[in-house]
């Protein structure tokens, strides 16, 4: 069996992923060559950070702004990778000054801090906004990452009383022993450490909403 491929250099990266109900993720939102192969994890990316977000609005309990934080958290993320497309791009002109730039790269690349670094970036490891939550041992024995595969948010806390704060969200919050974080249903960490003053409605909305069936609050005419 012969396949063809024929693809471009062409960069291009939507000014905002939202405008009222229309969502944009993957090869919508943003497109760049394919040298490097980064283009399937940035909209895998897209997809993990829209998706909790898009499911709390539909459900009704989603707090002012929540979809638009989509935008602002992944539009970054778009452009950086383009950069280092780009970069890949121009790695692979014939000319001899970028030979000579190549062969540099490479001498870089044969070392292993070198490779890590660039390894991290390709695959998205290295260039996440914020933090991913890392996969700690529990008070319980039990770890993080494994109760990160519910969706749910995890509040991390050996307080009894910020663990009490956080019964009104029961419905989409499980309490676990352990230092103070709060990791969001995509695996981020949204504080860790002292608690923020109000530690749980920018991203959880109001107590006790539940669902309230499937409503479009929040989506915008």
């Amino acid at each position: 069996m012969r396949t063809g491929t024929r693809y471009t250099d062409a960069t291009r990266q939507a000014a905002t992923y939202r405008a009222g109900r229309v969502l944009l993720a993957g090869d919508a939102a943003h497109i760049h060559s394919p040298a490097g192969g980064q283009g399937l994890n940035l909209g895998i990316g897209d997809a993990i950070n829209l998706g909790w977000k898009l499911a709390a609005t539909v459900r009704g309990w989603a707090p002012e702004g929540l979809l638009d934080t989509y935008t602002e958290e992944r539009h970054p993320v778009g452009a950086w990778v383009q950069g280092w497309s780009d970069a890949q791009t121009a790695l692979g002109r014939p000319d001899a000054r970028t030979a000579a730039l190549r062969a540099v790269v490479a001498d870089l690349l044969d070392t292993v801090p070198g490779a890590t670094y660039v390894m991290k970036q390709i695959s998205g490891v290295g260039r996440l906004r914020g933090r991913v939550a890392p996969d700690l041992v529990l008070d319980d024995g039990s770890l993080l990452a494994g109760h990160c595969r519910t969706a749910r948010f995890l509040l991390v806390t050996r307080d009894p009383g910020l663990a009490a704060r956080a019964e009104g969200f029961a419905d989409r919050l499980t309490v676990l022993p352990g230092p103070d974080m709060l990791v969001r249903p995509d695996g981020y960490v949204a504080w860790a450490g002292e608690p923020p003053a109000d530690p749980f409605t920018r991203w959880l909305g109001l107590k006790g909403l539940g669902l309230r069936g499937l409503g479009l609050k929040g989506l915008g005419g």
